[in-house]
């Protein structure tokens, strides 16, 4: 069955919507420009319904904190950090989906600053 984005968990349009908002990060930072606040919008990760109730465990809580962490690290960047600020946040989201859900990983791989 095919399901439409109204039809997904909110955790999984969440997740969509911070790749999106990553791609958006990402342009900014290789441009050297201010960023945007995402935080608020992508802490709702603790809280929004998963498609499978088992993704939110404990070790899903540790890895949801540290990817807030960084992003918050990342939104409080200078200039000299923002590159290895947002390559750590990406690393974050890579070991998160390792574990819980591998489909976007090649997705989230793109997302590398070489």
């Amino acid at each position: 069955m095919v399901r439409t984005a109204e039809q997904n968990a909110p955790l999984a349009v969440l997740m969509r919507e911070m790749y999106l908002d990553m791609e958006e990060i990402k342009g900014r930072v290789l441009d050297k420009e201010k960023l945007g606040a995402y935080l608020e919008k992508h802490r709702a990760m603790l809280t929004a319904e998963a498609t499978d109730p088992k993704v939110r465990d404990s070790s899903f809580n540790l890895m949801a904190n540290a990817y807030l962490l960084h992003l918050e690290r990342l939104e409080q960047s200078t200039e000299e950090e923002l590159l290895n600020n947002f390559q750590a946040l990406q690393q974050s989201c890579i070991a998160c989906h390792q574990q819980k859900c591998p489909g976007p990983l090649k997705k989230i791989n793109a997302l590398k600053v070489n």
